[in-house]
């Protein structure tokens, strides 16, 4: 197996290659040929010439054609916050990275006109979304096809719902028939029997869970009192969340499942929020943060690397949401809300292995080279995108790249092969397939921003073998001028379904015709 470094020994620790050795001589060739790591990504087969591998300031890539037969991602270290925040405003559910750019809107399909989206929240991969639509019940949608709607516990009038931390269990709370007040039960999210959690007469609602046996429940236990009882499963023993008073509950639970981020303050006149920290057993520690104006009674969550809370703060004296370290100190608009509040907060973890090459790759069984992209630097670690692509004949397939300083604001990569078959890119946070329509397409020219490492765009062409397309740099844009069979951009939109003879490349790749 060989290891590559990346070409700035510094960077290496925190770019694509994330460590690895000095090249060395292969191993024994295994079934699909030898195998390559670079980093967090991993491959399997005969490559063509050298694998090209750049660091720039805030991202790192390798691109390597050959016949490829395994492209793997396999995370390292600690990973970075660059995943997906959703929140529900009742007609949608919205998502939007931490810096508050706006990454897509859902609307899963609704058996009733009178239901609304609320409280979504992740499953621990990050692929479904459950949420809440009070008419019909708790349901989930996937990143696969976030139209359809899958029911999980068909039961209007549900006040609120919890999963536990491994995703295997959920919690809800509801009035039974014939009572008046709710209570909470369990269920596994597969489905099965349902186990009744509380039986008294006064009002409990479900809170974040502590732990994957114990569960929070808010309660009332006298006419001035309540707060939140942590039930153990297994024999429904209860020990109180502490501090007890106040109706004060946790809204969301730390990866490390130490800390809990409280939907209020202790001293509401004097604060916004707290966060209570769990020693030993059932013991609590707890203390008041932040401004009055920032609180998270409209929902809370952990970030991916657990060094930050997303906050939701509804009413008239709400921002919005907002986003905080993990002992709040500052506070990060992401949105401000609008007339109407959002409704729960989720933040979505950040991704583990991905096959995209390979059996079962999401991109094909085989590949005739690839373009993988990590950002890097100062508390930045993780998969930005990945570049697929297959022709008639492998072995004669190759890729460079064009000679980019550290500051550039794009990296663009040439692709050349006898013919394309197909070409196929993702892009964080959803990795959602993207595929160009290769045609007679003998080559690519694929941008990527250099602050993001997103592929920008994807410039195919059918000149003739040999050659390809000239590009020129014009002050911070370039100029593609050739045989042009199809522009794409970012989301896969084609610019020029009839073919083009020019295109000008923005500063971060962005295509413009």
């Amino acid at each position: 197996m060989r290891r590559y470094s990346w070409a700035l020994g510094a960077v290496f620790l925190a770019g694509c290659g994330g460590g690895g050795s000095s090249p060395s001589a292969g191993e024994n060739p295994a079934p699909g040929g030898p195998s390559n790591t670079f980093g967090s990504i991993q491959t399997r087969g005969q490559v063509n010439g050298q694998p090209v591998v750049r660091d720039l300031s805030l991202i790192s890539t390798v691109a390597l054609a050959g016949t490829l037969t395994d492209a793997t991602y396999q995370p390292q270290g600690i990973p970075d916050n660059e995943t997906a925040i959703v929140y529900a405003n009742g007609s949608s559910i919205e998502s939007v990275m931490e810096s508050g750019e706006p990454v897509e809107s859902w609307k899963p399909a609704k058996s009733n006109p009178e239901d609304f989206y609320a409280f979504p929240n992740w499953s621990p991969d990050g692929t479904r979304i459950y949420y809440l639509s009070p008419a019909t019940g708790i349901l989930y949608t996937t990143l696969a096809d976030p139209t359809v709607a899958v029911p999980v516990i068909s039961i209007k009038d549900l006040t609120g719902y919890a999963l536990s931390p491994d995703g295997n269990n959920i919690s809800y709370s509801r009035i039974p028939l014939g009572e008046k007040d709710e209570e909470v039960y369990v269920r596994a999210v597969a489905g099965g029997s349902t186990k009744r959690i509380t039986n008294n007469e006064v009002r409990d609602g479900v809170t974040a869970w502590i732990d994957n046996e114990r569960l929070g429940v808010t309660t009332k236990v006298s006419a001035t009192e309540g707060g939140t009882l942590i039930y153990r499963l297994s024999n429904l023993t209860t020990s109180r969340y502490q501090p007890f008073q106040d109706y004060i509950v946790p809204v969301a639970r730390s990866r490390d499942g130490l800390s809990f981020l409280n939907n209020k303050a202790i001293d509401v006149f004097a604060a916004g929020l707290s966060v209570g920290r769990l020693y030993g057993t059932d013991s609590f520690t707890y203390k008041d943060f932040l401004p009055t104006a920032y609180g998270s009674s409209s929902g809370g969550s952990t970030s991916p690397n657990g060094g930050r809370w997303a906050c939701s703060y509804g009413g008239l004296d709400g921002v919005g949401l907002f986003t905080t370290e993990s002992t709040p100190q500052s506070v990060h608009t992401v949105v401000s809300h609008g007339p109407i509040d959002a409704v729960g907060i989720a933040w979505q973890a950040a991704p583990g292995t991905m096959k995209f090459v390979g059996s079962g790759g999401t991109l094909g069984s085989g590949s005739a080279g690839v373009v993988a992209t990590r950002r890097t630097g100062p508390d930045r670690n993780g998969l930005s995108s990945f570049v697929s692509w297959d022709c008639t004949t492998r072995s004669t397939s190759t890729v460079s790249n064009d000679a980019t300083d550290l500051g550039a604001g794009a990296k663009t990569y040439t692709i050349e092969a006898d013919r394309l078959t197909s070409l196929k890119f993702v892009n964080r946070p959803y990795f959602r397939i993207v595929s160009t329509t290769t045609g007679n397409a003998n080559g690519a020219i694929v941008s990527l921003d250099a602050a993001t490492g997103l592929v920008q765009s994807v410039v195919l062409y059918g000149e003739t073998r040999g050659a390809k397309p000239t590009v020129s740099q014009h002050g911070r844009q370039k100029v593609i001028v050739g045989a042009l069979l199809g522009v794409y951009d970012a989301k896969g939109k084609n610019l020029a379904p009839q073919g083009a003879s020019r295109v000008t490349l923005s500063e971060k790749g962005e295509p413009q015709l």
